[in-house]
């Protein structure tokens, strides 16, 4: 899966990194509801500035900002990509000097296995292109570029040869690997793809799992019903920023009540969450509406979106805004905030030259999920 320049590494970057009064600089696009965002900033880089083309993504990066000392958003930017430049995203936030990384993930929809796939007859598929224009523009040490797996697959894997190849062309040393979200302590299964660049010519090895069904891994893999633990009831009294479920009929009521844990209900198609596994994958819906959370399992309802926003790991301090199909559409689009944290950490030690990773553990505690503490 690598491709790119063999280039010798440089020292410049490790100079850098040992400047501890000056973090390493991040521009995110496509930002989303914030998950590499929030995750990057957890491992200590400073997301100088993000863009996204929905402004109720943008505001939630915003009403978030300050709530932790280690998450300072000091800018986002709502505007289609298609329409602006590197040179006016760095004037408007009055940025000089140069940015250490580039974060995000084109939307997926073109390319998920849960979508048409039509790849690059979507339009969602060529803002591929927009986020490799502003690499160039930009000139970063390094980018991370997420999507799904199903990019490899789609076009007989051609597109995604291509996009190695522009990517390499930009003069970086590409790294590209598969991750399932699941196998790193997160409580829910979520297959995707990361190209991580490197200017300094670094390769960047994969990570090793940490997390599975099998005596080989140090833990077990994090449940659902962890990630659903010590949740109070649903509803406005809550005290919890986007825990207001659906309302159902009686109808859906009773049939959510006769689901087996892991089966689907031939309606709504979505699945009852086993207690004992992780999460199957928060899915958005299709533009027209519809992204629905899976069926809790021990309730005959569906989750709320605060509980399909703790299965990606995003605390319960982080509100969403907007309401309905704006909020899972976020929660569902996102990169785990503790798997981009982990990622953050390697990419540091492989490309920025850092000696030592934060754990898994302590990046549960400086995000502040409490409901995967032990």
């Amino acid at each position: 899966m690598e491709r790119g320049l063999q280039a010798i590494r440089s020292n410049g970057l490790n100079s850098t990194n040992c400047k501890a009064t000056k973090p390493l600089r991040a521009l995110s696009l496509f930002s989303g509801g914030g998950g590499l965002d929030l995750g990057f900033s957890a491992a200590g880089f400073a997301v100088c500035c993000s863009t996204d083309i929905d402004p109720f993504s943008c505001k939630t990066l915003q009403i978030n900002n300050g709530k932790k000392p280690f998450y300072a958003h000091t800018h986002s930017i709502p505007a289609d990509i298609r329409k602006i430049s590197a040179a006016h995203l760095l004037k408007e936030i009055g940025l000089k000097g140069q940015i250490d990384i580039v974060l995000g993930g084109p939307p997926c929809q073109a390319f998920s296995v849960f979508g048409q796939r039509k790849g690059m007859g979507d339009p969602r598929g060529n803002l591929v292109w927009e986020y490799l224009r502003i690499i160039r523009e930009v000139q970063p040490k390094a980018f991370l570029f997420e999507n799904v797996a199903g990019l490899k697959s789609i076009h007989g894997g051609e597109l995604y040869e291509k996009i190695l190849e522009e990517l390499t062309a930009c003069g970086y040393r590409v790294s590209a690997h598969n991750y399932q979200v699941a196998d790193f302590g997160i409580p829910q299964f979520r297959d995707r793809v990361f190209f991580i660049g490197a200017r300094n010519g670094a390769l960047v090895p994969p990570m090793e799992p940490t997390h599975g069904n099998s005596h080989l891994f140090i833990a077990q893999y994090r449940t659902a019903n962890e990630a659903l633990r010590f949740l109070p009831d649903p509803g406005p009294g809550s005290g919890l920023p986007n825990h207001i479920g659906r309302k159902h009929s009686n109808r859906i009521v009773t049939r959510y009540r006769g689901l087996e844990f892991g089966e689907r209900d031939p309606k709504t198609r979505i699945n009852k969450l086993e207690p004992s596994r992780p999460s199957f994958t928060i899915i958005v819906g299709s533009d027209k509406g519809g992204g629905k959370g899976h069926v809790h399992p021990f309730a005959p309802r569906e989750v709320t979106p605060r509980e399909s926003a703790r299965m990606q790991t995003f605390p319960d301090w982080w509100e969403f805004c907007g309401t309905g199909r704006h909020v899972i559409r976020q929660v569902g689009n996102a990169v785990p905030p503790l798997f981009a944290a982990l990622l953050a950490e390697h990419v540091k030690m492989h490309v920025f030259g850092a000696k030592q990773k934060k754990s898994y553990e302590e990046l549960v505690k400086i995000l502040g999920l409490d409901y995967l503490c032990e």
